[in-house]
């Protein structure tokens, strides 16, 4: 494949329906619940749309606007996600990308990816935040 995954899946509004989908199932899930201050926000999906735009070779608007990856990483510590809860991360995040149909042929990649992410993710949040680590203001 030449062109970038970020492009080939579909760019910005794939990613941003992606996201949209996901959290309308992760916020009428109630193991997932718990993980949350608040639930239902619509921040979420838009951090989570600008974060896989960035990972996937798209354009680096989640550092610029949210600070980088330790961001990302803070974001997850201290939160104690339990591997049921991983799995149901991993699960919705499936059934949001078939639902909104993105590339099939991407598929497996994708999986991939965030079976990697969440097993890091899920690690990460046995430890607690870095001392002094601030999120970065929206634009």
């Amino acid at each position: 494949m030449n062109a970038r995954y970020y492009d080939a899946v579909g760019g910005a509004d794939a990613l941003a329906r992606l996201a949209n989908a996901f959290y309308d199932r992760v916020f009428a899930d109630p193991v997932m619940l718990p993980l949350f201050a608040d639930p239902g926000a619509p921040a979420h999906a838009q951090r989570l749309a600008l974060w896989f735009g960035e990972v996937l070779d798209g354009p680096p608007e989640y550092t610029r606007r949210r600070g980088g990856f330790s961001v990302m990483i803070n974001a997850h510590r201290g939160r104690q996600i339990s591997e049921e809860q991983r799995s149901h991360w991993v699960a919705h995040i499936m059934s949001a990308y078939d639902e909104v149909g993105l590339p099939a042929t991407l598929r497996e990649t994708f999986v991939s990816y965030v079976e990697m992410g969440s097993r890091f993710a899920r690690h990460d949040s046995h430890r607690y935040p870095y001392p002094g680590q601030h999120l970065q203001p929206e634009d």
